[in-house]
């Protein structure tokens, strides 16, 4: 037995800026940025995407397949452009983003279909996942992942450039956490989202909306917090010389998942092997290797000047 992992999400060429000159480009998006690392651990990640066939979307798409993805591609209208994000470094190396995108016009059906099994794993977020315009495909996907015995991981990762859009998306953000069976998260996405300054009070609104959600959050340089049901653990971040933070919290993603990939491992030759039962049981010490691959390819990432792992 072998776990698919299936990620969705939006496609971006990042430009990184710093004092006022563009330094690098990369392939990003969130979602993306998760990819690329699992699939320079060798997972094969299936991500599902809409990026385009200009020369930006060859680039991308050949980039994905060269580390080890298996993209699918759409929005093949000849129109339509790769989107575009610049990434404007500070002082101490953090992002602030503009972004510059082409929305989907229509939702896919081919897009938002995937050959989900028992104990596979989707994962996705982004203001890609909240997108009105895509929003049944993405629904229907959440919907196939549950109904396949799947586990579903979603990230948020809401910026301050879509708050203007949260009274409109808010609904689909509850609805994302309602049914996954893990939610990632920062301080800043859930200060953005719902007004909370601490981890206790942001999970207190999200067991009230899913009793059985297993939560990750991320504190940039303090660390991260694990909790679910009466059950909290708190994992300290090293001091690290950051180059930047473009990815981490992506990267932080894929070692969730890749942690989780080879807990499961230990079960494959269970007939009655079902990993989110796995996942609602797990033990302390494999919570904190969770933590601790999640910190390091974060970290990992933040002292590089790509968005992905190297190994």
């Amino acid at each position: 037995m072998t776990q698919k992992i299936h990620l969705i999400g939006e496609t971006v060429l990042d430009i990184i800026f710093k004092n006022g000159q563009p330094i690098i480009g990369n392939p990003g998006g969130s979602i993306l940025n998760t990819a690329v690392s699992l699939g320079r651990l060798g997972l094969k990640p299936f991500f599902m995407s809409d990026y385009c066939q200009d020369k930006v979307g060859q680039l991308i798409k050949n980039f994905l397949i060269k580390n080890g993805v298996e993209p699918y591609q759409t929005a093949n209208n000849g129109i339509s452009q790769t989107s575009i994000a610049l990434a404007f470094l500070d002082n101490n190396n953090n992002a602030e983003y503009q972004f510059y995108k082409s929305r989907p016009q229509n939702c896919d059906s081919q897009l938002f279909k995937s050959d989900f099994k028992p104990n596979d794993i989707l994962g996705f977020g982004s203001f890609y996942a909240i997108m009105p315009e895509i929003r049944l495909g993405v629904e229907k996907l959440i919907s196939d992942a549950k109904k396949a015995g799947a586990i579903v991981l979603y990230d948020p990762n809401f910026r301050k450039p879509h708050l203007k859009d949260l009274p409109k998306v808010k609904n689909y953000i509850l609805y994302n956490i309602k049914n996954a069976d893990i939610v990632k998260g920062s301080d800043e996405d859930f200060e953005l989202i719902f007004g909370t300054k601490t981890e206790q009070e942001t999970f207190e609104i999200i067991k009230k909306l899913n009793p059985e959600i297993s939560f990750f959050y991320t504190k940039g340089a303090l660390g991260s917090v694990f909790m679910r049901e009466n059950y909290k653990i708190e994992f300290l971040a090293p001091k690290i010389k950051v180059v930047n933070t473009i990815g981490a919290g992506d990267n932080y993603n894929a070692g969730i998942i890749y942690g989780l990939v080879n807990y499961c491992k230990k079960f494959y030759n269970n007939t009655y092997f079902s990993a989110k039962k796995l996942l609602a049981q797990m033990p302390t010490d494999e919570i904190k290797k969770i933590l601790n691959i999640a910190t390091d390819f974060s970290q990992r990432v933040c002292q590089s000047s790509e968005n992905y792992i190297t190994v």
